[in-house]
């Protein structure tokens, strides 16, 4: 089992200390998406909703450093409003 780490950056950047004990990268990218839909239906109105352009980084270390394993990337782009 390898730990990963589930960093949020959005403007500011939340470094997960804890991590997870999980079986491959498969499993780590599961919970980056898990993780993503859980910020997404907190709305616009959560903590980590500090910008438009956000992104879940899997990583190797509880900090800045460490080998990156898979981002996640969201953005919100309008168009045509009135």
């Amino acid at each position: 089992m390898t730990r990963f780490f589930f960093h949020v950056h959005d403007g500011i950047s939340v470094f997960d200390d804890v991590g997870l004990e999980l079986p491959d990268i498969a499993a780590a990218q599961a919970a980056a998406i898990e993780l993503s839909s859980q910020i997404l239906n907190d709305g616009p109105e959560g903590p980590l909703w500090h910008d438009l352009n956000w992104r879940v980084e899997v990583t190797d270390s509880p900090g800045i450093g460490g080998q990156t394993f898979l981002v996640v990337n969201f953005s919100v782009t309008q168009r045509g409003v009135n």
